[in-house]
């Protein structure tokens, strides 16, 4: 084995709901990045962080790509694109359960055909298709660009991620790690939690208020003595109307929230924790660039 340290950072991209979220918890062992089965979920580039004797992959998983409709849509887009300066590998993830739609040729012609860095293709959701039909859209997709390399994974169950991550050691170049190599990820813990908060809403809500809603917590407090966190966070939606499908009836549906949420965030802090949620309206907030910068998203 090489006694070479290497380091370097590894972009995700893809279309919304391909399973960057997914790719990225399964790769670092823990849960992160939130996961849901609408589009369009992820709304920041969160790093996470490979540390072994070969070396270190800082990893960014990233909104996924598509035609924005608003200010917000826009900016997720900026983040991913600019996700790949400075880096040293693009992983496009595709979804192996579809043929490479518009959304993939949009992905290769206006932004990989402008890099010069090295893409691997990762062909993902195999564990769906029948093993009979798991080569029908390898070969579309594998034409789409000159790929370094192709791998078919699972990211949801694992299938051939080691793979992908000893080409990548294999393609870094020497270096120092840039984190502590205990760390998986430079995400704060009070980020993570909101983004945990706003998960919920996507598993129990419709199609419309979850891509609507942000999350604001206005405060994240340790108390060792107790063993507690107390975390306070404001839901925003856009409309009045949309407050109330939030609260639900008697609140019953904000209390499933909090629940929920609460429980999650405890298996990643090791802590009980004390969850206070309140909903608010902010009008349009998706394309006001005061309301986005409040809320944490950043505007050119």
């Amino acid at each position: 084995m090489s006694n070479i340290y290497k380091s370097g950072f590894v972009t995700i991209i893809g279309r919304p709901n391909v399973g960057k979220s997914t790719l990225l918890n399964h790769i670092i062992g823990q849960k992160i990045a939130i996961t849901s089965s609408k589009p369009q979920t992820t709304r920041v580039n969160l790093k996470g962080i490979v540390s072994d004797e070969r070396g270190q992959i800082v990893f960014v998983d990233t909104p996924g790509l598509h035609k924005p409709h608003h200010l917000l849509g826009e900016q997720l887009v900026n983040q991913s694109v600019s996700s790949i300066r400075d880096i040293e590998i693009v992983l496009l993830l595709v979804d192996g359960t579809e043929e490479a739609g518009g959304g993939d040729r949009y992905i290769v012609e206006n932004i990989l055909s402008k890099i010069e860095k090295p893409v691997f293709l990762l062909i993902n959701k195999l564990d769906k298709v029948p093993k009979i039909d798991k080569n029908k859209y390898v070969e579309q997709y594998s034409s789409l660009y000159n790929f370094k390399e192709v791998f078919k994974i699972s990211a949801k169950h694992g299938e051939n991620i080691d793979s992908v991550i000893s080409k990548i050691f294999e393609s870094l170049p020497e270096g120092k790690p840039f984190y502590d190599t205990e760390a998986l990820t430079d995400t704060n813990t009070r980020d993570i939690a909101g983004e945990m908060i706003r998960e919920q809403l996507f598993r129990l809500l419709g199609e419309e208020v979850p891509h609507s809603s942000a999350i604001l917590v206005e405060s994240f407090k340790d108390n060792l003595e107790k063993g507690l966190t107390s975390i306070k966070a404001n839901i925003y939606v856009e409309r009045e109307s949309q407050k109330g499908i939030v609260i639900g009836k008697g609140g019953l549906k904000l209390k499933e929230i909090g629940q929920n949420a609460r429980k999650e965030i405890e298996q990643l802090i090791g802590n009980k924790v004390f969850l206070e949620l309140h909903v608010k309206v902010m009008k349009n907030w998706r394309d006001n660039k005061k309301d986005l910068k409040k809320l944490g998203y950043i505007v050119d």
